[in-house]
């Protein structure tokens, strides 16, 4: 299947990844230039930099630890079985029990280890490669782990949530690196060509972005992920029924609109006279969202993809069957360019659904 042909300014992936990760503010990356091709070594270490000097400039995240040695005099609680069992009191010692707060903690141990994967990876630039030695020069008293993940299944508090975006990022990092035929070196996959990486990236990005613009600062819709229809499917084993999950669903009194979205390197099927056609399972795919939501306001069904090639833009009358009567619908087939400037993408994201009235 043919890669996807777009340039994806390093800008606009930052500002899609702020989304998904609930940071829906940009000041840090106004700077970048925006004409720079996507490159996944660089862009995640762009990305990484950006979050961890915020860090940095806070001071590393610290906890307290339980330390237990024998020390000279007394600190937090004496342990009188091992002072005992080690003479420790003929020596004027004791074993002790006692908080330190202390910087080696599983948050920095996450954050030193992924800078020294970004440092040893394939195609970073020599200027990321001197920044992210400049970083781990603070994580000097910092252990190195093996990453897995399970490690990122932090609890987060009060003190450390301000870590949990570069958190974020590190696990994306984690799980966009492959050990390179060179010993002791990373090589990236790329996440842009990774139809199944990008499509959770798009689908979370479409979904918070609404959710930011539409419910929490318009409040013109109430805006919710993943919704569950049910089958109107009687008797039998409903067990083994899969799961009928909306994409992205925007609600009001007035208009009820299901998005779905499809991240693909090609999302029109090609045939021998060279025409092209919608993946049909999307259209069936939809078509049964549309009848199976029962609802009583306008109702719009979307299609949205990344843009490939020609833009897209069709508007579909169609009829309905709800429980008592067939109704009007309108079912829309987008694309959306992520190669503008993200002011153009912000404006056409918001007529695709404001305009749809």
């Amino acid at each position: 299947m043919e890669k996807l042909k777009r340039k994806v300014p390093i800008k606009n992936v930052l500002y899609m990844f702020s989304y998904v990760w609930d940071k829906a503010y940009f000041e840090e990356y106004v700077n970048l230039n925006n004409e720079d091709d996507f490159d996944s070594a660089n862009i995640l270490s762009t990305l990484f930099l950006i979050n961890v000097n915020s860090i940095l400039k806070r001071g590393l995240y610290k906890e307290y630890n339980e330390i237990n040695e024998e020390i000279k005099g007394i600190r937090g609680k004496i342990d009188f079985k091992n002072s005992l069992n080690n003479l420790s009191f003929k020596n004027a010692k004791a074993f002790c029990n006692y908080d330190i707060l202390n910087e080696n903690n599983i948050i920095n141990q996450i954050i030193k280890t992924t800078a020294l994967k970004l440092y040893r990876a394939n195609g970073i630039t020599d200027e990321n490669k001197k920044k992210l030695n400049n970083v781990l020069l603070y994580f000097n008293q910092v252990d190195l782990i093996e990453i897995k993940d399970s490690t990122f299944n932090i609890r987060y508090n009060k003190n450390n949530l301000y870590t949990k975006h570069l958190i974020n990022v590190c696990e994306l990092i984690n799980n966009s690196l492959m050990l390179s035929e060179d010993k002791g070196s990373y090589k990236f996959i790329n996440i842009l060509d990774d139809d199944k990486t990008m499509q959770n990236i798009y689908e979370m990005f479409i979904y918070k972005f609404y959710k930011y613009h539409l419910e929490e600062k318009q409040k013109k819709y109430n805006v919710s992920y993943q919704t569950q229809l049910n089958w109107d499917l009687y008797n039998g084993n409903q067990e083994i029924l899969p799961k009928m999950r909306l994409d992205i669903l925007l609600k009001s009194a007035e208009e009820t609109i299901i998005i779905d979205t499809k991240y693909y390197s090609n999302y029109l099927s090609k045939y021998m006279d060279g025409k092209g056609t919608l993946i049909s399972g999307n259209m069936y795919q939809m078509y049964t969202y549309m009848n199976q939501i029962n609802t009583d306001s306008n109702l719009t069904g979307m299609l949205l993809y990344p843009l490939n090639g020609e833009p897209i833009d069709e508007t579909y009358d169609v009829k309905i069957m709800g429980q008592s009567e067939i109704s009007d619908a309108k079912l829309r087939i987008k694309t959306i360019d992520l190669s503008k400037n993200w002011e153009e993408i912000e404006k056409d994201l918001m007529e695709m659904v404001l305009g749809a009235n």
